[in-house]
């Protein structure tokens, strides 16, 4: 008597030719996505400024350990647009920094930092004061906005 086996499953030839199938598909999925995203001037732009908000955002929380919470006000917050600081405040001039240019080589523009003293953003309490960064483009479409607490501490 002889036995008989039943094959069951998949072939070495029928795995390999999945493998190579699915490897085509993959590779053209991948050409194609990639030349989607590097030919996409629209998610260059709105990077370049972010870029440039978080530049500017990053210069002004650093102006709070230059001059104190106490002196980070009215036109004081702002290095780029830096006045002379009368009084107890350190009196320092308005930065060179490429954040800090009207129109950047991109086109854009940092508008003018929004510096709410109030607290409003915070419920209230004025131990913390909001900044808000805008920055459009040569059109006047805003392309990104950041906005930060600074708190007294």
């Amino acid at each position: 008597m002889k036995a008989r086996f039943h094959a069951r499953g998949v072939t070495l030839i029928e795995l390999i030719a999945f493998i190579v199938v699915v490897g085509v598909l993959v590779s053209g999925l991948m050409t194609g996505f990639a030349t989607t995203l590097q030919g996409s001037a629209v998610s260059k732009q709105f990077t370049q400024a972010l870029q440039l908000a978080q530049e500017r955002m990053e210069l002004i929380l650093a102006r709070k350990d230059v001059v104190g919470f106490a002196c980070f006000t009215g036109t004081r917050f702002d290095p780029c647009t830096a006045a002379a600081a009368a009084g107890t405040c350190a009196a320092t001039l308005a930065s060179a920094h490429p954040a800090c240019s009207a129109a950047t080589t991109f086109g854009y523009t940092v508008q003018p930092p929004v510096l709410d003293e109030t607290g409003a953003c915070m419920g209230g309490d004025t131990n913390y004061k909001c900044i808000t960064v805008t920055v459009t483009d040569s059109s006047g479409a805003k392309l990104a906005e950041l906005e930060a607490a600074v708190a007294n501490y």
